[in-house]
């Protein structure tokens, strides 16, 4: 499991380096030669303007005199945008994380005092509507953190998703490429894994079957839920027909309960995973 959770986290840092070595003007090998800092730029109050690159003084000044944006010889500014990732955020969160329960039961915590919030009619089918879209997409992302982080921190779980799935099975590859995609094998697996809808029980859930042997069993209060969610997303509670969404404090709670249920079993069982 070491192995893999540290092949990720190289595989980050190498491209991060790959990114601020483009930012600069300069390869990654010239990047290597040369030292430095990053610091936040902050204003008095803590907000976050951007980052400064700080240079050694007695960095190779070949490479220094490359460096695109260059301050006083010593520092580069960039905008908060240049370093970050959002898809290389989520995957290092998902692989350092391992309390996808927790917040699962953190983003539905204040759901049952917004229900009992009075307003009118109209108002209430609205907060109705998003509260719905809220608990379904809750647990979409935690069937989509407690999965990529068991597989991508398990060798073994890596190769079982790859013998699996038919998205590999299907591919067909030269004997040249063989070798190359076995060295990128990882990194083909986590942009699979980030790629999928969640929200798609028909491909989850053998997915999960196989590869974490977990069954969900009947959830086809789950698929119904799923189906009311596309509609209070796309077309703010009302069907094609135009018809509104059956949604009630009732169905918001009971929704909830069953969500909370199947995450407490699949968390059980992805910790029984983890201990063997």
């Amino acid at each position: 499991m070491g192995s893999a959770k540290e092949y990720w986290f190289d595989r980050i840092e190498v491209q991060k380096n790959c990114r601020l070595a483009n930012l600069l003007g300069i390869t990654e090998d010239e990047l290597e030669q040369i030292a430095y800092d990053i610091d936040g730029d902050y204003s008095n109050d803590g907000l976050l303007y951007g980052y400064v690159v700080r240079f050694d003084d007695d960095n190779d000044q070949s490479i220094m005199a490359k460096i695109d944006g260059l301050t006083s010889g010593s520092y580069v500014s960039l905008s908060q945008w240049d370093l970050e990732d959002p898809e290389e955020d989520e995957l290092e969160w998902e692989l350092v994380n391992s309390e996808q329960l927790e917040m699962f039961n953190k983003q539905l915590a204040e759901i049952p005092a917004m229900l009992q919030i009075e307003t009118t009619q109209s108002a209430q089918f609205s907060l109705l509507v998003m509260l719905h879209a809220h608990v379904v997409s809750t647990l979409e992302h935690f069937l989509s953190t407690t999965f990529i982080h068991r597989v991508t921190n398990s060798d073994k779980l890596t190769r079982k998703l790859i013998e699996t799935d038919p998205e590999f099975g299907n591919h067909k590859f030269t004997v040249n490429e063989i070798y190359a995609q076995h060295s990128n094998i990882k990194s083909t697996v986590a942009t699979y894994l980030q790629g999928i809808i969640f929200h798609d029980m028909r491909k989850v859930k053998p997915m999960y079957a196989e590869v974490l042997s977990y069954d969900f069993g009947d959830i086809s209060w789950l698929f119904r839920a799923v189906k009311v969610r596309h509609d209070c997303v796309h077309r703010a509670g009302y069907d094609k027909e135009g018809k509104s969404v059956t949604v009630s404090v009732e169905s918001i709670r009971e929704l909830i309960k069953n969500c909370r249920k199947l995450a407490e079993k699949i968390d059980t069982h992805a910790q029984e995973l983890e201990s063997e």
